[in-house]
């Protein structure tokens, strides 16, 4: 039997439209309450500032932590620390794409080395082809693939379907099939999800609704990881468009069932809490809490470090939060915490912040930016234990951008404690 998976890529390909597929990476957060990002291309801040809520950060606060962030990671020294120090140097980076500031994405990307330079250059000319800038958009795409012939075959098809993306989106199929063309596993999918999405409010012809479903039909049953796992991001594009058509819904909710049972706990957690939140901003509620007392369940019935329980159950309490339970939100943060205090002697130190964020991130969710930020400064305190300098310095990069995200403001407490994690950054690394 030949093998579906470039037959697959072909007809994914031709998958009408293009919006940016969602990573199930650290931290994940909207704009924040009462803050809000400014349109893409223009300073956040600009024109008419939305009202900011007490206990948050104003655009230029958001922005002054982002900057903080990004120097910290330029501390990490070159020898020997290179793709940590790149790898960090993104993060904060493309948080400024997040908070409405991509120029300064864009700006802060030529100073990357290596291949994340190229990646930050390509989501800032997604940003662009958004905002309908389609020349600044083909400049920036054009700088992300100036950095292809200096890195590995594996990173230049990540930079190849980032760039591909930015193409689809617009309208130039051609030069995204070419750069999609040939890509392995990993990639597949991401242009096809893309494409997809930018379809959102369109309605699809029920001979191409098929083809597509059938197609990723076809992924789930190789249980290829790679395969399943972006089969969930191409469905979840189409889904929008689907939930007002029974028939159409049903099959693209099992498929979506079929895929997420194949993956792994925490990816399923993501997969529900997402669909969750989707549903929760069509105004389903009811359907919303099924598939959070489904990832719920995924939680409960499963063992799991103490760090990673306290993250999975931050992520939970959040879609709580956006179906508007913020009550039992509260309660499993609380609860979050104290199963992090009694079990923080176990976790690795290094391990330690990431949790923390996350509650942190769900308080902001709940509009408490207080509880918010004494936990943030928790993950400061439990960040910067490592006798390491490089590991500190992470910490403190991740936990400022996740504090630029959510808009929670930094009190004395939190600028004192940043200042001393910054100036204990030396030797040994």
């Amino acid at each position: 039997m030949q093998s579906p998976r470039p037959q697959l890529a072909l007809i994914l390909l031709a998958v009408a439209l293009a919006a940016p597929a969602t990573a199930f990476g650290d931290d994940r957060q909207a704009a924040a309450p009462g803050v809000g990002a400014a349109p893409s291309g223009q300073a956040a801040g600009a024109g008419v500032a939305p009202a900011v809520l007490p206990g948050f950060a104003d655009p230029q606060a958001r922005r002054a932590m982002l900057e903080t962030a990004f120097e910290v990671a330029a501390t990490i020294p070159v020898e020997g620390q290179a793709r940590d120090r790149a790898r960090m140097q993104a993060i904060a980076a493309e948080a400024f794409i997040a908070i409405g500031v991509p120029d300064r994405a864009a700006m802060l990307a030529s100073s990357i080395d290596g291949w994340r330079r190229g990646e930050v250059f390509a989501a800032t000319a997604l940003e662009a082809a958004k905002a309908g800038k389609a020349d600044e958009a083909r400049m920036l795409a054009k700088r992300a693939l100036g950095v292809v012939p200096k890195v590995l075959d594996w990173q230049r098809e990540r930079i190849n379907v980032s760039v591909a993306r930015v193409y689809a989106w617009l309208g130039d199929d051609g030069e995204a099939a070419k750069l999609e063309k040939g890509v392995g596993e990993p990639e597949m999918g991401r242009v096809a999800a893309a494409r997809a999405g930018r379809g959102a409010g369109e309605s699809f012809s029920k001979e191409y609704f098929d083809t597509q479903m059938a197609a990723l039909e076809e992924w789930i049953t190789t249980k290829n990881f790679d395969l399943v796992r972006n089969s969930m991001e191409v469905a979840f594009e189409f889904y929008p468009n689907c939930l007002g058509d029974p028939e159409r819904r049903t099959r693209i909710e099992a498929l979506m069932a079929a895929a997420n049972a194949q993956l792994a706990y925490d990816l399923r957690i993501a997969n529900l809490t997402r669909t969750a939140e989707l549903l929760a901003s069509r105004g389903e509620q009811a359907a919303a809490r099924v598939a959070i007392e489904k990832a719920g369940e995924v939680l409960a019935s499963n063992t799991w470090l103490t760090e990673d329980a306290v993250y999975q159950a931050s992520v939970i309490a959040r879609a709580k939060v956006r179906n508007g339970d913020g009550e039992a939100a509260r309660k499993d943060l609380e609860a979050a915490l104290a199963r992090y205090d009694a079990g923080r002697a176990g976790v690795v130190d290094i391990y330690r912040a990431r949790p923390l964020r996350a509650v942190a991130a769900a308080y902001a969710e709940l509009k408490d930016a207080d509880a918010a930020r004494a936990t943030y400064l928790r993950a400061l305190e439990d960040g910067s234990t490592n006798p390491n300098a490089r590991p500190r310095a992470e910490a403190l990069v991740e936990t400022l951008v996740s504090m630029a995200r959510t808009g929670i403001a930094a009190d004395a407490a939190v600028e004192a404690k940043v200042a001393a994690i910054r100036a204990g950054l030396v030797a040994p690394w």
